[in-house]
């Protein structure tokens, strides 16, 4: 007959990033997706973890049921090699015969049965819930929960230990609790309290994403702590617009399935220069420099957790239609929070166009430690003199920021006019 042993098995935070920084390497557990006492198989898909630029799922590192969340769900900055939580492994084992085999088994059975009754009197609680009626001395058996599938969250503890009501329509605002009006708080002559007559106006709390925080942060440091200085010209998009309506056209009638972008020309344009014009293409890291010897360019991506920029590596060794096919799957993936690191980090420069919004003049944050970023504005129908005549031309506006501590005002200058005779030349990329 077999013997049942059970096994330890602890949940390891992987590691997400790349990055030297300890807070790099962090990332936000955002929610469990199984409760405890349940039983899940290796592979499974137990909880989903935010860094700053992608949501990642943790799958069960092996077979067996969760005893133990060690980490809640919401809790930021866990670090890589943090315990999140324990399965009981479940490991069938060949006994021998007789009284002794009969003992080991009696003795197995003993052991077990206290973790599984234990296991199975859990009432299903989320970990913040657990963890506040263990502050409050609340027994959950006895708490009904409104959660998904009767789960009992904050608010049904709350509600236990006051006896009042609580707000548990939206499960964003579980980690904030408001304070009522106290019951002899001074009172207006419309019958509102201080407190009430203090707050103009409803609003809704909404937690911050991992993603969200660190571009704040990043953002903040960057605009107190670097240098910005800006350079801004105006390039003629005529040959652009001319050229990329041709090749276009030509691309459809081979059945590519594939359209250029006025993006893709900037792209273009921007990894040449930046490779005409070495002494900008550097990442200023404190008491050195790295001269890089690839164009890798950042492309700012709108996501609905935020702006991402994914990488497009060795930009100046792909044509206008690689660069558009890069910069398409890269702009999925982000949007879908699947990038992985090696996708996003990294980069020669970013290139953030905000042209299709119609705006006129981009001045951008630089995102260290990129030296440069580059803003592109909307082409629009405008006054040019031409061969001393006033004609009508695609113009846009395109602005370089530039951090002055590893790029001075003439290199910058040198990049910015390489970028503009490409973009005004744009045969000249095609070759």
């Amino acid at each position: 007959m077999g013997v049942v042993s059970t096994m330890s098995f602890q949940i390891e935070m992987p590691r997400l990033s790349s990055g030297g920084d300890a807070d790099e390497g962090s990332a936000v557990l955002a929610s469990w997706l199984v409760d405890l006492g349940d039983r899940v198989e290796k592979g499974d898909v137990i909880a989903e973890l935010e860094t700053d630029k992608a949501t990642v799922e943790l799958e069960a590192p092996t077979s067996g049921t969760l005893t133990e969340f060690l980490v809640p769900a919401g809790a930021e900055n866990v670090l890589p090699g943090t315990i999140l939580g324990t399965i009981e492994e479940d490991a069938d084992a060949d006994a021998g015969q007789g009284d002794a085999s009969e003992a080991a088994s009696a003795t197995s059975a003993v052991t077990a049965a206290p973790l599984a009754e234990a296991v199975e009197d859990l009432p299903a609680a989320t970990p913040l819930a657990r963890r506040l009626a263990a502050d409050q001395g609340i027994d959950l058996t006895g708490v009904e929960g409104t959660g998904a599938r009767g789960r009992i969250v904050q608010a049904d503890v709350l509600r236990t230990g006051t006896g009042t009501e609580v707000d548990v329509d939206n499960p964003a605002r579980e980690e904030v609790v408001q304070p009522s009006a106290a019951p002899n708080a001074a009172k207006d002559e419309r019958g509102s309290t201080a407190e009430e007559a203090a707050i103009p106006e409803e609003f809704e709390v909404v937690r911050l994403s991992a993603m969200r925080k660190t571009i704040a942060r990043r953002l903040t440091e960057s605009k107190q702590e670097v240098p910005h200085f800006y350079l801004r010209v105006r390039c003629a998009m005529d040959e652009v617009m001319s050229l990329r309506k041709r090749m276009n056209a030509g691309l459809a009638e081979e059945g590519r399935g594939v359209k250029v972008s006025v993006n893709d020309f900037i792209l273009r344009a921007a990894a040449l220069a930046l490779r005409d014009v070495p002494a900008a293409n550097v990442r200023f890291m404190g008491d050195s420099m790295h001269l890089l010897k690839t164009v890798d360019l950042s492309v700012a991506v709108a996501t609905d957790g935020g702006l991402m920029t994914p990488v497009v590596k060795d930009a100046d060794r792909l044509g206008l239609v690689g660069i558009s096919e890069a910069v398409k799957a890269l702009a999925e993936r982000a949007r879908a929070g699947k990038l992985r690191p090696d996708e996003y980090q990294g980069g020669s420069m970013t290139i953030s166009n905000l042209g299709m919004y119609g705006i006129e003049t981009v001045y951008p944050i630089l995102n260290p430690p990129q030296a440069c970023i580059l803003g592109v504005g909307a082409a629009e129908a405008q006054p040019v003199v031409r061969e001393g005549e006033i004609v009508v031309g695609q113009i846009a506006g395109i602005t370089l920021a530039a951090d002055h501590r590893a790029v001075d005002g003439a290199v910058g200058a040198q990049l910015l006019a390489a970028i503009r005779e490409r973009i005004e030349d744009p045969m000249g990329m095609m070759l």
